[in-house]
């Protein structure tokens, strides 16, 4: 009868699972060993919650990586005349982007403004970087210490102030836009918001105001580039030239719009170029990160094994 008892409880009697690692405890799954033997257990569930983590790789994750590819590299790849064919327009399947939205840390009532506001002005929307990766930028200033960033590409704000809001009281953002009319929409949200007094617009082509900056010796722990694809190159090119500092970070947004973008769009063939130019830059190393539309994190290394003489963060 306490058999039955045991048997009416969640799991037929094996209780809920919990993390017990969490807590200090060792896995009841694997440690009860034999004392479940008996009991009732669901078929479909000792297929999917077998009692050991080795077991559920034997029985669950193998069939379910049938197909899976090899990822590591033995060797760099040869440059390609174009990139691949891809005929979809984002790396994810449905619902993963807001599964990992609604598990980061919920923007500032700084970036909520912008979002209001460029909605408002109806500005192209899809430009701002949105919840994930103004978090993501957030979050890189706090980890490298950073004080003074290079913002290509302001569009309405966010990045700036993203940047900014990870930065301390004495950090500086300077932040490049072409359009006038878009850099007064920006300007509003700076003034708005709690970090406007680190953040400087500066109206004009990119690549000539990255030329004053560097005329002037102005260095940046972080560039971030996310402006025209076409410039990706020249944007890169005079980072490099001096204006990233040597233990300086370099962040390019839309990397993998090479292989978003439609395949007679010239942004996707100068996307790929610019993927390939940091592939083959022996002074880098870099990650493509599949981040909403790819995220390069490009780093200088020198030196003795290739590593800065600092540490990146």
């Amino acid at each position: 009868s306490y058999k039955a008892l045991c048997e009416s409880y969640a799991r037929n009697g094996k209780g809920v699972q919990v993390h017990c690692h969490e807590v200090g405890l060792q896995d009841p799954s694997a440690t009860a060993q034999d004392a479940f033997k008996d009991l009732n257990v669901d078929e479909n569930e000792k297929e999917t919650n077998p009692k050991s983590y080795n077991d559920w790789i034997n029985s669950v994750q193998t069939k379910r990586n049938n197909d899976w590819e090899f990822n590591v590299q033995f060797k760099q790849p040869e440059d390609t005349e174009s990139p691949p064919d891809f005929n979809k327009f984002t790396l994810f399947h449905k619902g993963v982007e807001n599964y990992a939205m609604n598990h980061t840390t919920l923007a500032s009532e700084n970036l909520q403004n912008v979002a209001r506001m460029t909605e408002e002005q109806h500005m192209f929307s899809p430009c701002m970087v949105g919840t994930l990766e103004s978090q993501f930028l957030k979050m890189m200033c706090q980890i490298k210490g950073a004080k003074k960033c290079l913002d290509i590409g302001t569009f309405t704000g966010m990045s700036a102030i993203a940047m900014a809001e990870g930065m301390p009281a004495e950090g500086q953002v300077i932040t490049l836009e072409l359009d006038q009319k878009i850099a007064d929409v920006a300007q509003a949200g700076f003034d708005a918001s709690s970090v406007g007094q680190k953040i400087k617009v500066v109206v004009g082509t990119a690549v000539e105001e990255m030329k004053k900056l560097a005329d002037v010796a102005e260095t940046f722990d972080i560039i971030f580039i996310d402006a025209e694809k076409e410039g990706y190159i020249a944007y890169y090119d005079l980072a490099m030239g001096g204006l990233l500092k040597d233990d300086g970070i370099m962040m390019v947004d839309n990397s993998l719009c090479a292989l978003l973008y439609d395949k007679n769009d010239i942004r996707s063939q100068r996307l790929h170029e610019f993927n390939q130019h940091v592939k083959n830059d022996k002074r880098v190393e870099q990650v493509v990160l599949t981040m909403r539309e790819g995220v390069t994190i490009v780093r200088k290394v020198t030196g003795r094994h290739g590593l800065t003489g600092c540490p990146i963060f």
